[in-house]
């Protein structure tokens, strides 16, 4: 009997040891998730980092087209996920409060980011040149009484229904649409010399297509330059420490990201990642360190 329970013994002591081990392996060979937020820059840079992953580590990446708010939820919830475009300390504020602890930071891709309202540099500066000009009912006429907005959930608009309130601009109406459709709008707009506002924000291929300018914001309501950094599900690190340390190294130049953008509005963002990593083998050398 003793033999017999210290064979079943062994026998489940056996299974659990290859239900860990085997659940070990699939995690770390579960496929990278880049969760992406439908905004240029971010397409752009995390198909860059899909194609360097998917070349020169041992990983399949899937990018996962979110809102903002579920790139954030997705990452601190699933293992192996992660997303590139954590715009801090204030655009995102409100996301990365529910997640920080959740959460590593693995590094900050670029510096110098902002968003603000943008019009076409053709509106002249001494009749509309700070976000308080709004508050001139003339002004407002001008403008339909519209400033055109993204979708519901970016932390722009977010920031913009808070500048609403600090200028008092109670007639002006934020419009809810995408980001093709702000674009859309400047582009017709300008067609036409007509008045517009967007919310806008760098880096954007529009800034290298058109002449625009941001409206000052003396009450600082849309904050200034930002970082936007990497975040991932602490899992990474554990499963993929390589993976991990390139994005520790992982850093743009804005310009450099202006010009992939304006090229991939062109062609596209696959398109426009490729040739990035092909224009660029010194940089990408550096974020690979030691496994390029």
């Amino acid at each position: 009997m003793n033999s017999f329970l210290c064979c079943i013994r062994a026998v489940t002591a056996a299974l659990l040891l290859a239900v860990v081990v085997t659940g070990t392996a699939m995690a770390a060979t579960a496929p990278i998730t880049i969760y992406t937020d439908n905004y240029a820059g971010d397409e752009a840079m995390s198909r860059v980092a899909r194609d360097l992953i998917e070349q020169h580590y041992d990983a399949r990446v899937r990018l996962k087209s979110v809102s903002v708010g579920v790139a954030f939820l997705g990452t601190a919830h699933n293992d192996n996920a992660l997303f590139m475009a954590a715009w801090l300390p204030k655009t995102h504020a409100a996301y990365m409060k529910r997640v920080k602890d959740q959460v590593d930071i693995l590094g900050t891709i670029y510096n110098g980011a902002r968003i603000g309202w943008v019009v076409p540099s053709y509106v002249p500066k001494d009749q509309l040149n700070s976000i308080a000009d709004l508050e001139k009912p003339a002004i407002q006429k001008k403008l339909h009484h519209k400033i055109q907005g993204i979708s519901a959930g970016a932390g722009e608009m977010q920031a913009s229904h808070q500048a609403l309130k600090a200028y008092g601009l109670n007639h002006m109406r934020l419009i809810t649409a995408s980001g093709p459709a702000m674009t859309a709008a400047l582009k017709r707009a300008i067609a036409n010399h007509q008045w517009i506002v967007v919310t806008g924000w760098s880096p954007h291929w529009m800034w290298q297509r058109f002449d625009l300018r941001y409206l000052k914001d003396p009450k600082k309501a849309l904050g200034s330059a930002e970082h936007v950094d990497t975040i991932a599900n602490p899992s990474l690190k554990q499963n993929y420490p390589r993976v991990a340390a390139m994005f520790s190294r992982m850093h743009f130049k804005l310009d450099d990201v202006n010009a992939m953008l304006a090229d991939a509005n062109k062609t596209s963002y696959d398109a426009a990642a490729k040739r990035f990593i092909a224009q660029h083998p010194d940089l990408v050398k550096s974020w690979l360190g030691s496994h390029s």
